[in-house]
Parts: C-alpha cells; sequence; structure tokens
C-alpha cells in the first residue's frame, strides 16, 4: 500500500499535478570533466649531453669528492655522486611524450587533475626555442606544473586559461628563475 502511493505520487508529480516547493538549501552545480583542449609534449625539457663537457664536469667532481673524503664529510659525498648520476641518466635518456588536458574542471597533466580552485596563476616562457607553461599552484606540492608545448599551441591555451586563472606579471625575472624556467613573456607579447 505505501509503494502503491509512492508510486501515485511520482505520477502526479510528473504529470506535473503536483508542484515541488523550492528548497532553502543551495545547491552546487555540477561541471562534467569535458576536454577543451589537449596537446602531447615531452614531459622535460631535452638535455644535450656532450661526452667532453661531461668527463670535464666528471674529473672535477671527482676531485671534489676525494677532498670531501679526505675531510670525512661522507654524506656531501653521496650528494655529488647522486647528482653525477643524474646528470648522466637525464642526458642519456630521452624524455617520454605524455598528453596534457584542459578541461572544464581543471588541468589534466601526468593522469592527475588540477582542478581551478588549485591553480594560482600562470604564464610562458621561452628557452632554447621551446615554449614553457608554467602553472603554479597553491599547493606545497608540487608548487608549479611546467608543461612544455608548441609556440602554435600557446595562444589558443591562453584564451583558455585567461578566463580561469590571472596571467602572472614578472617585472624582474631573477637569473635562477631564467635558469630554471627561461625567459619570461610578457602580456603584451603574447
Amino acid at each position: 500500500a505505501v509503494n502503491k502511493k509512492k508510486a501515485e505520487k511520482r505520477k502526479k508529480i510528473a504529470q506535473k499535478d503536483i508542484v515541488l516547493e523550492e528548497s532553502d538549501i543551495p545547491t552546487k552545480n555540477v561541471v562534467q570533466n569535458i576536454k577543451l583542449f589537449e596537446w602531447e609534449a615531452p614531459d622535460r625539457h631535452a638535455f644535450k649531453f656532450e661526452e667532453k663537457t661531461f668527463y670535464i664536469v666528471l674529473a672535477v667532481s671527482m676531485l671534489f669528492v676525494l677532498f670531501l673524503a679526505i675531510l670525512g664529510n661522507y654524506f656531501l659525498m653521496a650528494c655529488v655522486i647522486a647528482l653525477l648520476f643524474f646528470i648522466y641518466v637525464a642526458g642519456t635518456n630521452k624524455p617520454t611524450k605524455i598528453k596534457h588536458r584542459i578541461t572544464a574542471r581543471g588541468i589534466d597533466t601526468g593522469n592527475h587533475l588540477y582542478e581551478w580552485f588549485v591553480l594560482d596563476n600562470f604564464w610562458f616562457s621561452i628557452r632554447d626555442g621551446q615554449y614553457f607553461l608554467i602553472v603554479e599552484t597553491k599547493l606545497r606540492y608540487p608548487r608549479a606544473l611546467i608543461m612544455l608545448l608548441d609556440g602554435s599551441d600557446k595562444d589558443a591555451i591562453f584564451v583558455l586559461l585567461q578566463e580561469k586563472i590571472l596571467y602572472k606579471d614578472i617585472r624582474k625575472q631573477g637569473r635562477i628563475e631564467r635558469l630554471t624556467y627561461g625567459d619570461y613573456i610578457p602580456f603584451d607579447q603574447i
């Protein structure tokens, strides 16, 4: 009997014989994860590996490691050797291609979605002819998303991102930032 009564009430609501009251509770709008733009790029900047340069760096580093061994600073020795290993691996292995997506919910890179409320601002830079999209986050890790892109994709990405987050204005770029990210592209030149 209860089920019959509920079924009758559902029919009357569907036929709009009964009008439901509006709720005072605010409803949350649901945003679907619709792909707006997608591009494929290497996961990191290609490190140019030259054997002669590496041998020079290796010789200087080994002299430094020998000096650290005399001083008994073994932890720092291990750090220098680990750094040499990283340089060797980064120079001999080619970067892999990954897909980056800008969706209605945020930026999806490396199969991880960063929603718009987590993202702070963005900017473009260029180093050795390669364009970078740097999106700073409000998270502790990662502090910034660094994505490589083609020069032709830059304008389309700018149009999509400017509606959601702010383009960062960098008046003076430090030397370390220039080495890390490349040269900042001002808003006027986009």
